[in-house]
C-alpha cells in the first residue's frame, strides 16, 4: 500500500511539485494552446544543456530545435493526436543541445483540456533521454552489417571505418555548411534567398493554421533604382543593396525572416505579427532608409506593401495581396506603405 500525503494548502502542494520537478531527469513540459505559453522543467534544459529558463517559452523554440530531418514527422505525429486521428501521442526524434550536436529523446504527451468547440486548451508531456539506448541500437545494426560483409574481426573493422568516418566527416563538414549556407542565401547581400524565403513563408503559414497565430508579411520596393544604377553605377547600385538589406536585419526580430525576393526588391515575414504592428514595423523601416545617405548628393527611399494572413490562404494568395498592395504604393508617388 501506497500512503497518499496530504497538504494543507495549494502553496504547499505547488512547492511539493516543484521539487519533484526540479529532482526528475526527464523533461516535463506543459503547453497552454490558449496562450502559446510553455513551461518546461528544470530537467528539460538540463537534458539539453541548456542554462535554466535560458529559452523563450513558447512552442517555437520546441520547434526550432527539432532535427531538420525528424521535423516533418514529428509535426505529422503532433497534429494527427491533436486532431484526434491517433489514440496515442508517443514519438521518438533528435532535439539540438546548446553545444549544436543533437541528443536522442522519446516525446510522450496527453491531451488534459480541450475547449468548448473541442480543440485543444491543454496538453503535458515529457523528454525521456534515450540518447545511450539508440546510438546502442545503431551500433549494433552496424555492426551485423559489417559482419555479415566480410570475415573480418569486429575490432579491427571497427576500428578502421571508425578512423575512415572520422576524416571523411571533418572534410565533408565544411563543404555540407558551405553548400547550406548558398543553397539558403543570397551572394550580394548575405539575406535569405528567394528559394528560402518559399520554404520559410509555407513553414510560417503551417503554424499559423496550427496555434492560430497571426501573421503578416511585407514586400519592398526600391524607388527608382535603374535610375540610380544608370547614374552612378552598378557599384553603387550594389552597395544600395547591401545598406539596406543590413538595415532589415538589424531592425528587425529573430523569428523574423528577410529575403532578397529578386532585383531591388526584398520580402519580410513577420510571424505572431497582427496587421496593425506590421504597418507600424513597415513604416519604421520606410523612414530609416529614407533618412540613409550613400554621399552628399545621393539617397533613396523605398515603397511598402503590407497584407496579413487570413484563413485558407496559401503562399501565393498571401504573396499575391501583398504584390497587390507594393504595386498601388509605388503609383502613390513612391515612398509610402500601402494594406492590402
Amino acid at each position: 500500500m501506497y500512503k497518499r500525503y496530504h497538504h494543507s494548502n495549494l502553496e504547499q502542494a505547488e512547492a511539493t511539485l516543484g521539487h519533484i520537478l526540479d529532482i526528475i531527469e526527464d523533461g516535463v513540459w506543459d503547453w497552454n494552446a490558449l496562450t502559446g505559453e510553455v513551461i518546461r522543467s528544470p530537467g528539460w534544459y538540463r537534458m539539453l544543456d541548456y542554462d535554466i529558463e535560458a529559452l523563450k517559452e513558447n512552442v517555437f523554440t520546441w520547434e526550432e530545435i527539432i532535427h531538420p530531418d525528424d521535423y516533418p514527422g514529428v509535426m505529422a505525429h503532433f497534429e494527427a493526436y491533436t486532431q484526434g486521428q491517433i489514440e496515442n501521442y508517443r514519438i521518438q526524434y533528435r532535439c539540438k543541445k546548446k553545444d549544436g550536436s543533437y541528443l536522442w529523446i522519446e516525446d510522450s504527451a496527453k491531451i488534459v483540456a480541450r475547449t468548448p468547440s473541442g480543440k485543444v486548451a491543454r496538453m503535458i508531456g515529457s523528454h525521456t533521454n534515450i540518447h545511450q539506448q539508440k546510438l546502442a541500437q545503431q551500433e549494433l545494426e552496424k555492426q551485423n552489417r559489417l559482419l555479415a560483409e566480410d570475415n573480418l574481426s569486429l575490432e579491427g573493422l571497427v576500428e578502421q571505418r571508425t578512423q575512415e568516418l572520422s576524416e571523411l566527416n571533418q572534410t565533408l563538414y565544411q563543404k555540407i555548411e558551405n553548400v547550406q549556407y548558398n543553397a539558403t542565401h543570397d551572394v550580394l547581400t548575405g539575406v535569405y534567398n528567394r528559394r528560402c524565403f518559399e520554404e520559410r513563408l509555407q513553414k510560417e503559414i503551417s503554424r499559423a493554421k496550427r496555434y492560430c497565430h497571426p501573421l503578416c508579411i511585407i514586400l519592398i520596393d526600391i524607388d527608382d533604382f535603374k535610375v540610380f544604377n544608370d547614374r552612378y553605377g552598378h557599384k553603387q547600385g550594389d552597395l544600395i543593396l547591401q545598406k539596406v538589406a543590413k538595415l532589415l536585419e538589424e531592425h528587425l526580430r529573430e523569428t523574423d525572416t528577410v529575403a532578397r525576393w529578386g532585383g531591388e526588391e526584398f520580402v519580410i515575414i513577420l510571424p505572431e505579427t497582427d496587421k496593425l504592428v506590421a504597418i507600424e514595423k513597415a513604416e519604421s523601416l520606410r523612414q530609416l532608409i529614407a533618412n540613409l545617405r550613400f554621399n552628399k548628393n545621393s539617397k533613396i527611399t523605398c515603397s511598402f506593401g503590407v497584407t496579413a494572413f487570413m484563413e485558407g490562404d496559401c503562399a501565393d494568395s498571401i504573396f499575391s495581396r501583398t504584390d497587390k498592395a507594393l504595386y498601388r504604393a509605388k503609383k502613390l508617388s513612391r515612398n509610402n506603405v500601402q494594406v492590402e
